[in-house]
């Protein structure tokens, strides 16, 4: 029986959700059951019928959204193996400075053991339809081949 894997996501400008179909669509591949769920114009699911947990979020003024941080304070997500990205505009030039920036103090705050976490490239804040696209659903998507196989 294969287990089952929410992918839950905050998100502003679609980074987030775009990394998130990316993980979901890899890790069905590898034979999870998977629910993506956009936290933002969703209920909070309950987990308790999920194996395992993917959040993915994004950054706005400096700060993770504050949906992302109110479900990794749950408590049924202690439970479960637990992975967490990020989509942040640092991330573009310097993936390791924005997790250890916004993410690795989430990490400590909430007490929680990921299995993985990185930051993937967001979005520049107010750039227009002209920008070029940062976005690199292919390093999500080696990301979630690495989470598959821990997972496995």
């Amino acid at each position: 029986m294969s287990e089952a894997t929410v992918v839950a996501y905050v998100t502003k400008g679609g980074a987030a959700a775009t990394y998130a179909e990316a993980v979901a669509d890899v890790l069905a591949a590898a034979g999870q059951m998977v629910d993506v769920i956009d936290l933002g114009s969703n209920l909070v699911p309950d987990l308790a019928h999920y194996d395992n947990v993917v959040l993915g979020t994004g950054v706005r003024i400096g700060m993770v959204y504050r949906r992302a941080k109110r479900f990794l304070r749950r408590d049924d997500i202690n439970d479960k193996r637990l992975a967490i990205f990020l989509a942040s505009g640092i991330a573009i030039e310097d993936p390791e400075q924005s997790k250890a920036k916004f993410l690795d103090p989430l990490v400590r705050k909430y007490d929680l053991h990921p299995l993985m976490c990185d930051a993937f490239p967001g979005r520049v804040p107010g750039a227009d339809n002209d920008a070029p696209d940062t976005l690199d659903p292919e390093r999500a998507r080696d990301w979630a081949r690495a989470l598959a196989a821990k997972l496995a």
